[in-house]
């Protein structure tokens, strides 16, 4: 986008933004992706999420799976610390 820093100042613009680069999905440069990305996970309130999701855009169910709602490493490793935990638990009062 030419003018990112007035897009960025007024939430609707940027809310406007989003549904438009995700009916877009996957057809999105680096730069929006990542825009995408941010938007999600830092910028967005759980109402605007919320809003979007009603919306539908064409490409938010695939946007959503292919990056927000994957498990990451960091992840993996607190389930494996978790079950580890209960079965350490279990094994100590058996």
């Amino acid at each position: 986008m030419p003018n990112e820093k007035a897009v960025s100042a007024n939430p609707s613009d940027r809310f406007d933004r989003v549904e438009m680069l995700l009916n877009l999905y996957p057809v999105v440069n680096e730069e929006d992706l990542d825009y995408l990305k941010r938007w999600f996970r830092k910028d967005a309130s759980a109402f605007e999420v919320a809003s979007m999701a009603s919306k539908q855009p064409t490409g938010y169910a695939s946007f959503r799976a292919d990056h927000i709602d994957r498990l990451t490493g960091f992840d993996m490793a607190g389930i494996f610390v978790i079950v580890g935990a209960i079965m350490l638990g279990v094994l100590l009062f058996i």
